[in-house]
């Protein structure tokens, strides 16, 4: 995949969510709701914890409209509220291609949008389907207590 390949995946991802949000917001049951505030990230981070139960379910369902529209949300509430912007930097394994967007969904690859500074490079950004998937961890990679939140984001 070339970069401007993955930009331009990135570009229609965005806009297919844009367009989908009002559909998604009612989807929720909740359209009024979805203001782009830190309080409204609360609220999603309730639904995603009771949709979805676990890491591993969230990665199960990582192309659900439901979860996409999450992961959407979480990254342009941020954007809106610090003035970032959207990035995809891909990562795959040694000698593997690099994924499309959403394309690998499997350990060791990155395939999923960032957030960060406008001029940010790769690893400057917050991944919000991973800061989704932090939700369930109870403990760090060095077994530290681990309390995330959807509103981190905006740390």
């Amino acid at each position: 995949m070339s970069e401007r390949s993955g930009e331009r995946q990135l570009q229609t991802w965005l806009e297919e969510r844009a367009n989908s949000f009002d559909a998604w917001a009612e989807e929720t049951g909740m359209p009024g709701r979805w203001d782009f505030t830190p309080e409204s990230l609360d609220v999603l981070e309730d639904l995603v914890r009771s949709r979805y139960g676990s890491e591993e379910a969230v990665r199960a369902g990582r192309t659900d409209p439901f979860l996409q529209g999450a992961v959407w949300y979480v990254g342009e509430t941020a954007c809106r509220a610090k003035k970032l912007v959207w990035h995809y930097w891909p990562f795959a394994p040694a000698r593997s291609p690099l994924p499309d967007l959403f394309g690998a969904g499997q350990p060791g690859f990155i395939d999923s949008p960032s957030v960060g500074k406008p001029r940010a490079r790769e690893g400057q950004g917050t991944d919000p389907l991973g800061l989704i998937r932090t939700l369930f961890w109870t403990k760090d990679d060095i077994d530290r207590p681990v309390t995330a939140h959807l509103r981190d984001i905006l740390d």
